[in-house]
């Protein structure tokens, strides 16, 4: 069964997420990475460790999604060895295995929407959906979305419009509504599977508002 989250709280955690996305300083990956875990008070890298990611850019000029992993503070050059074909063993040894979170309701969802955003650090909001996209913790947000829809089909109201967890034996689950207005406008959950070793696994759940056509690029 799911347990509620406080819309307020959410809320509060978005205000910052957004504020944090829109700063045009670029820090280096370590205080960035820092600066978006200080966001979520009930996430935490293991003792003696922090963050850090590398970027690529490939020979064309394409900027690569960055590859993050945790690292000892007392050695700043120190990168594991990445293969070509990202492995689930390997981010978990890598990232996942260093990081902790509250084992509350709210931990769990500070873990999974932190993870989120992550992998979406340096991303271009041409090729992340994500970035443009913005969770909805409340009913006020949701019907602002609604007003502001040209079209709303397939309308389906939710009990409770704020983020609901739910702790099982082998893996807990954490879902929030989320509205996209990329391509297929709509309103779906986001559900994130959070494993006993720390691994996240997002995933589309139900569609609760088709808005119609959306932005194209």
């Amino acid at each position: 069964m799911f347990e509620p989250i406080s819309s307020d709280a959410a809320i509060d955690l978005l205000t910052r997420v957004i504020e944090f996305r829109e700063r045009d300083v670029r820090q280096s990956p370590t205080q960035e990475t820092a600066a978006l875990l200080s966001l979520f008070p009930n996430v935490h890298v293991r003792d003696g460790f922090q963050l850090d990611f590398v970027q690529e850019t490939t020979s064309a000029g394409v900027t690569q999604p960055i590859r993050p992993f945790a690292r000892p503070k007392a050695d700043n050059s120190w990168v594991p060895l990445f293969d070509d074909k990202v492995e689930r063993e390997d981010l978990v040894d890598q990232l996942y295995r260093y990081l902790e979170y509250e084992s509350t309701p709210q931990g769990l969802f500070e873990y999974a929407f932190f993870v989120v955003e992550l992998w979406s650090l340096r991303l271009s909001r041409h090729a992340a959906d994500w970035l443009d996209s913005t969770p909805v913790f409340d009913k006020v947000a949701f019907d602002r979305v609604l007003s502001e829809a040209g079209t709303v089909n397939d309308l389906s109201r939710p009990e409770y419009y704020g983020p609901e967890v739910r702790f099982d034996e082998d893996s807990s689950r954490v879902r929030f509504l989320v509205h996209t207005p990329m391509d297929w406008e709509r309103i779906y959950y986001l559900e994130s599977l959070v494993f006993s070793d720390g691994f996240v696994e997002q995933e589309t759940g139900q569609i609760v508002a088709d808005l119609g056509l959306g932005l194209v690029f």
